[in-house]
């Protein structure tokens, strides 16, 4: 899947990462230049070929030369960008550099940076606007939790819609309540904030010795970052996010006890 505009990387000082991590003789231009190719690709190819995200599937022999190859870049780019996507950015480099052309694939994936999935009718629209009120409801009314926050994440969804294949775990999505739908601008004088943050998850969230309690969204009474602009699917992320944690702690702990 797509995902952030990896072709800003072409601002760079090219010649300086490539000074660092000099391409092997094996990927260097007709010329045979110190030049890496990866200097010399177009906006359109890093945008049709290049700006990649997980889930990749690709042969172990490709794996192989292009994780050598980004592991050679990721140091010199963080040093000369050591800001978020860095690694993304050696990414695309590497592929670039071992001339290795993705078929992104659209639709997979969702969430911030790549998008939300199109309802189609008017049969998904309103189960996508009933499910985001069921559960920010839910959360609302009973904050300390409800009898399906440890069903998965398809227990936050109502036919016909479904939810995607993958979600991308963003860094934080959120929603009001009490929750009025999608196109409200204030749902109320004093509203309070839920959201998902994956940076405030406990680190042994998933210890069966710990944390008896499922995850709730956290809590906050300032305003919190929404993601991609639809608060609808603001919603079902934090929604599925939270139970599908929950429900991968259930099931794991209820095997480790059989």
């Amino acid at each position: 899947p797509i995902t952030a505009p990896t072709y800003k990387f072409l601002d760079f000082n090219l010649t300086q990462i490539c000074d660092r991590a000099p391409a092997l003789p094996t990927v260097k231009g007709p010329l045979e230049s110190n030049v890496c190719p990866f200097a010399s690709v177009s906006s359109k190819d890093v945008n049709h070929y290049y700006s990649a995200g997980p889930p990749y599937i690709i042969h172990i022999m490709d794996v192989r030369a292009l994780s050598h190859r980004w592991s050679e870049l990721v140091p010199p780019t963080y040093d000369y960008y050591p800001l978020l996507y860095a690694e993304m950015f050696a990414y695309s480099m590497a592929a670039a550099d071992l001339d290795l052309k993705h078929n992104l694939i659209k639709g997979l994936f969702a969430g911030c940076m790549t998008g939300w999935p199109h309802t189609n009718g008017k049969g998904e629209l309103e189960a996508l606007e009933l499910s985001a009120k069921t559960y920010a409801n839910s959360i609302g009314y009973a904050p300390g939790g409800n009898a399906e926050s440890n069903q998965g994440a398809f227990s936050c969804f109502l036919p016909p819609i479904s939810p995607p294949p993958f979600l991308h775990y963003c860094s934080r999505y959120s929603f009001v309540t009490p929750y009025l739908g999608g196109k409200n601008i204030e749902s109320s004088s004093a509203p309070t904030y839920h959201f998902f943050a994956k940076r405030r998850v406990d680190h042994d969230i998933l210890d069966c010795s710990h944390n008896d309690h499922p995850l709730e969204p956290f809590i906050s009474t300032k305003p919190e970052k929404l993601e991609g602009g639809n608060k609808d699917w603001n919603v079902l992320a934090v929604c599925a996010v939270v139970r599908a944690i929950n429900f991968a702690k259930k099931t794991g702990c209820e095997t480790i006890v059989k």
